[in-house]
């Protein structure tokens, strides 16, 4: 019984012997991701931002849609 415990255990350390160096070496074979700096005058917005107006014009209830990000009339006046 020693001798098979003894056994299995040469077998694990002859074993994690080998494995353990190929293990290191594929973590340190990762290149590392590329690191960009963004600055101010780099940031735009993804959405556009905007903004609903309602009135009511001649008992008529409309809207109209302004674009914050454009700074423009994204629509005309829509009845509703």
């Amino acid at each position: 019984m020693k001798r098979m415990l003894a056994m299995f255990l040469l077998i694990n350390i002859v074993t994690l012997s080998f494995a353990l160096p190929v293990m290191a070496l594929d973590a340190v074979a990762v290149e590392p991701i590329a690191v960009t700096t963004v600055t101010e005058q780099e940031i735009t917005p993804r959405t556009n931002m905007t903004r609903t107006y309602w009135r009511t014009y001649n008992g008529v209830l409309q809207m109209r849609v302004w674009s914050i990000t454009n700074g423009r009339w994204m629509t005309d006046w829509m009845d509703l």
